[in-house]
């Protein structure tokens, strides 16, 4: 009996940032162990792709959304998420890199003379407020 889904590799012309990492910092730490974070250099990860809502595609690592396909690779990936079908994993190479005070998902190969600088407008969504069991620690406004 197969427990583990087949995994499909991605066809990625050129690597990308994964968008939304601002609002998915918790994810993206969790992502990594005490050894990784601690060391705090270029972690190499194995990373997937699912489709999710509004035709937005998903960046999973270890089994945590910690991003999403920007809207300039996401027809090609869409696509091949499509393609692979529900039985199986589109993958592909991926590093979680350390940008200013943020961790970010690098996808795809690192290219030669190292990553290029996060383009600008890549993360939309707001910083979560910090919470201790869904309890936020301020309030705004009051």
């Amino acid at each position: 009996m197969r427990l583990r889904r087949p995994t499909v590799a991605a066809d990625l012309p050129a690597g990308f940032h994964a968008a939304e990492a601002r609002a998915l910092q918790v994810a993206l730490v969790g992502v990594l162990s005490a050894v990784e974070r601690a060391a705090d250099a270029p972690v190499p990860v194995d990373v997937a792709f699912e489709a999710g809502r509004d035709d937005a595609v998903v960046v999973l690592c270890r089994n945590r959304v910690v991003g999403f396909v920007p809207a300039a690779y996401a027809d090609g990936l869409r696509a091949q998420v499509a393609a692979a079908g529900r039985r199986a994993h589109l993958v592909a190479p991926g590093r979680v890199v350390r940008d200013g005070g943020l961790r970010r998902v690098w996808v795809g190969p690192e290219p030669e003379g190292g990553l290029p600088p996060v383009p600008g407008g890549l993360d939309t969504l707001p910083e979560p407020q910090p919470t201790i069991l869904g309890v936020p620690l301020r309030r705004d406004g009051v």
